[in-house]
């Protein structure tokens, strides 16, 4: 019988071989990765405009970002050097496909890159096209805000046709509000301007970085206390300041307010508080040169959300000067059609906490947009609805059972 003799430097190696394998394996330390991601736009979105890039970075243990550089089409158009990690950019107005790439640096010498490109818009006339950004929140049927739904849990209806949603972010964007504050004679009663002024403080603690804030007080005439700053001193000291006379310019504040606002970008706000009557000091006649129908015409042609605290034991009783509409039925269609809220107050020691309720809405709010085709028709109904040439309702939807959704109700096209 013939043996099989193997060398002994082979055996050796096979015996070796044979305990690795019996061995059990020790798993390598992995460091945590160097990482970059542009969450916003995203590939499907065309871009137009002044358009927010929102990035997230991750660097490993022990090290830090030190910055993150951003290209479009190539070109350095900005460099990052701490969270939050976003940039505006202008994308122009061509909605051509851009290339937008990240580049994150970490202190311990690593990087990392990622990159999209955009969809193009082709056959599209630019003039009558325009992002239409509606902001909406959300509320389970017991009223708490519902802050993680998907994109895919939305649909965006414009006078009835789906519309394929360019932007789609649950992170709070800056906002641009207009604090009107009715300083007329008849906020004298049970001092409802010193309670008022120490609640809207409040609300003026609330901005968050990034938001601004403008102080408009009317009487017989809305008048500029504060122009839009991020101060808050400022502010409250405008607030201070204000003393209560004479008759109420409503619809001419709110007019003025819009005026402002118009160039604004991003979320646009009214905060508002009134008792709802547009009267003259003598209680003869309207305070305002504006209507009521041209003042809700404005706010949902400049598309501002208007939030209202309305004062007053009767606003669902009492009728304004020409006997048309009760002063709740004018504060409430405001706010609603515009896509806000109202609260209305009966007793002025309830001012701060419908003020913290608007602060609180605010920050919970979805930002949806989309391009509406230059060729789509106005909604068949404006007419029924009260409303003129040029209009176009917004539906905005969501899969989630029982759910109740605050957005405004459309927008004039021209």
């Amino acid at each position: 019988m013939r043996r099989s003799v193997w060398p002994a430097g082979l055996l050796r190696t096979s015996l070796l071989g044979l305990l690795l394998v019996l061995a059990p394996a020790t798993p390598p330390a992995v460091a945590s990765p160097t990482a970059v991601r542009i969450v916003s736009p995203l590939p499907s979105d065309a871009l137009l405009g002044k358009t927010e890039i929102v990035l997230e970075g991750a660097a490993p243990v022990g090290a830090r970002i030190l910055k993150i550089e951003l290209y479009a089409d190539d070109r350095l158009i900005g460099t990052l050097l701490e969270s939050p990690w976003r940039f505006v950019w202008d994308a122009g107005d061509t909605l051509k496909a851009r290339t937008l790439r990240a580049r994150l640096y970490a202190s311990d010498g690593s990087t990392a890159t990622d990159r999209i490109v955009t969809r193009a818009v082709t056959g599209v006339q630019r003039t009558a096209v325009t992002l239409v950004q509606v902001p909406c929140t959300v509320r389970t049927a017991q009223g708490k805000y519902l802050l993680d739904l998907r994109r895919e849990e939305f649909a965006l209806l414009e006078s009835g046709r789906l519309q394929e949603l360019a932007l789609f972010t649950a992170e709070r964007k800056p906002a641009h509000i207009a604090l009107l504050f009715d300083s007329s004679a008849s906020m004298l009663q049970d001092d409802r301007l010193t309670i008022a002024q120490e609640a809207a403080t409040g609300f003026i603690d609330a901005l968050e970085p990034g938001d601004t804030a403008m102080l408009i007080a009317f009487s017989d005439a809305p008048r500029l206390g504060v122009p839009a700053t991020s101060d808050k001193a400022a502010l409250k000291t405008g607030l201070a300041t204000l003393e209560a006379k004479g008759g109420t310019a409503l619809y001419d504040a709110i007019v003025s307010a819009i005026d402002v606002l118009k160039a604004r970008e991003e979320r646009k706000a009214i905060v508002l508080l009134s008792d709802g009557r547009d009267e003259a000091v003598d209680g003869l006649g309207p305070g305002s040169l504006r209507t009521y129908e041209e003042t809700l015409d404005a706010v949902l042609a400049g598309q501002v959300s208007v939030y209202v605290v309305g004062t007053g034991e009767r606003l669902s009783e009492e009728f304004d000067v020409l006997r048309r509409r009760t002063l709740g039925e004018i504060l409430g269609n405001l706010a609603e059609r515009s896509g806000g809220r109202s609260y209305f107050v009966k007793k002025a020691s309830r001012l701060k906490d419908a003020y913290q309720s608007i602060a609180d809405e605010l920050r919970h709010q979805y930002t949806l947009g989309y391009y509406p085709s230059a060729d789509a028709p106005d909604d068949p109904a404006a007419a029924k609805k009260g409303h003129g040439p040029g209009w176009r309702s917004i539906e905005v939807r969501v899969s989630r059972p029982r759910s109740r959704v605050t957005a405004r109700s459309g927008y004039y096209s021209r």
